[in-house]
């Protein structure tokens, strides 16, 4: 007679326990692709049309160029390009750039980046002339991709990701007990 509480079941069940942990190991190491400075893959799928729908704000505050995207995705992304000569955005020349949908990796493309923040650089510059805020929770094991974060710093841009913490933005202003964001290391793998 089959029982759950024979110990045969037990060790099938820890049989299957240890072979399902092995096909996500597995899986998860070849979810990533070792890649060269300046690859991106990005999915051709796009994002819901729910994020498309996502309202993009740019404004001028204290001279510097900021916009925010929510959970714009590329054809989104693509209109605010296209209008952009129209309201008098120069692009690129955004220096805080708030990246879409927690760093998802179907809300932009390469064309898409290059338009808006410019073209890939050829190293990783000393200093960077751009920030890209990126609003993530550290539990969230799928966000930010590091699909995006190599897309940013290929463009020279420095990455901030909130990441369960504050974050603020200011030119010479100090706070006590207030300190910059270390640039994020550059991952050497991004998702396939």
């Amino acid at each position: 007679m089959d029982s759950a509480k024979t110990p045969e079941a037990v060790e099938e069940s820890a049989f299957d326990s240890a072979l399902s942990s092995i096909f996500r190991a597995v899986k998860a190491a070849t979810a990533y692709i070792k890649s060269l400075w300046g690859e991106e893959y990005f999915p051709p799928e796009p994002t819901s049309r729910e994020n498309e729908m996502s309202v993009v704000q740019s404004a001028v505050l204290n001279g510097h160029r900021v916009m925010l995207t929510g959970d714009a995705g590329r054809e989104a992304l693509q209109e605010v390009i296209d209008y952009a000569p129209f309201v008098g955005l120069a692009l690129p020349g955004i220096r805080y750039f708030q990246v879409p949908h927690h760093g998802g990796r179907h809300n932009v493309s390469t064309e898409v980046l290059d338009q808006l923040l410019g073209p890939r650089l050829n190293s990783m510059p000393d200093k960077h002339h751009w920030n890209a805020i990126c609003s993530s929770a550290k539990a969230d094991e799928d966000h930010p991709r590091k699909s995006v974060i190599r897309a940013v710093l290929h463009r020279g841009g420095h990455w901030a990701a909130t990441e369960s913490q504050n974050i603020r933005i200011g030119a010479g202003i100090t706070r006590d007990g207030w300190v910059p964001i270390p640039q994020a290391a550059y991952p050497e793998d991004q998702e396939n």
